[in-house]
């Protein structure tokens, strides 16, 4: 009897010696995951012009990346010559636009969202990430200036290369929502099926979704534009 209560005295004091090492044992505290910064995040400045390219002042790469993206690439005819952008992609998915049309005739900063772009029946360029993009800003319709008119939302598709991450080749295509008409923007009645929406909702809406696949006038497309960015650095 007294061999058998010594046996459980010897164990009860292991146990307990086995309970104060566990806690007093430091633990490991594991690392939290984060998913890679994508290459396309930063703030960008690029030269976008009109599609088609022309292989003798361009590059035969513009030229057949133009006619891989819209084929003959047709436009309204009213597309300046070139369009410098100054773009911003932020991780959360926000996307900020800038453009050189703000100038001679104005319009606001852009707003969207962008994603990784895959099989959606855009362009592939093998060895590239691509990644997709709207975005949508508000402006005049000459000749009626210093009034609202219009708005523009922008499809913006974009490559990166993770061998050469600081320079981008992509194409952009404007559809145009004439919104407003004397200044206002002209919207539908209140449907008493929608009160929130009161009649606060344009009768022509820019935030139809999605855009039409291709690029013609006869889907409000103004035309593509082609184009490389760079990054902009820190110093």
């Amino acid at each position: 009897m007294k061999s058998r209560k010594s046996l459980f005295t010897g164990l009860a004091v292991l146990a307990v010696a086995i309970l104060l090492i566990n806690l007093s044992t430091p633990k490991k505290v594991l690392a939290k995951k984060t998913a890679a910064t994508p290459n396309v995040v930063g703030a960008w400045f690029g030269i976008a012009r009109p599609c088609p390219a022309s292989p003798t002042t361009d590059s035969a790469d513009h030229a057949a990346f133009c006619t891989a993206v819209c084929g003959a690439c047709p436009n309204a005819g009213v597309l300046p010559p070139e369009v410098p952008i100054t773009s911003t992609l932020i991780d959360d998915g926000t996307i900020l636009e800038d453009d050189a049309g703000e100038i001679g005739l104005y319009h606001t900063t852009a707003h969207g969202k962008w994603n990784t772009s895959a099989n959606d029946g855009l362009v592939d360029r093998p060895g590239t990430e691509r990644v997709k993009a709207t975005f949508m800003w508000l402006g005049q319709t000459p000749p009626a200036f210093g009034l609202l008119g219009n708005a523009v939302r922008m499809r913006y598709v974009t490559y990166s290369d993770p061998l050469n991450p600081d320079i981008m080749i992509g194409y952009i295509q404007p559809y145009f929502f004439p919104i407003a008409a004397g200044g206002l923007v002209v919207v539908n009645p209140s449907d008493p099926a929608d009160p929130l929406a009161g009649n606060h909702i344009p009768t022509i809406d820019p935030l139809v979704s999605p855009l039409p696949a291709g690029c013609d006038l006869s889907k409000g497309c103004l035309g593509t534009y082609h184009f490389v960015t760079r990054r902009i650095k820190e110093e």
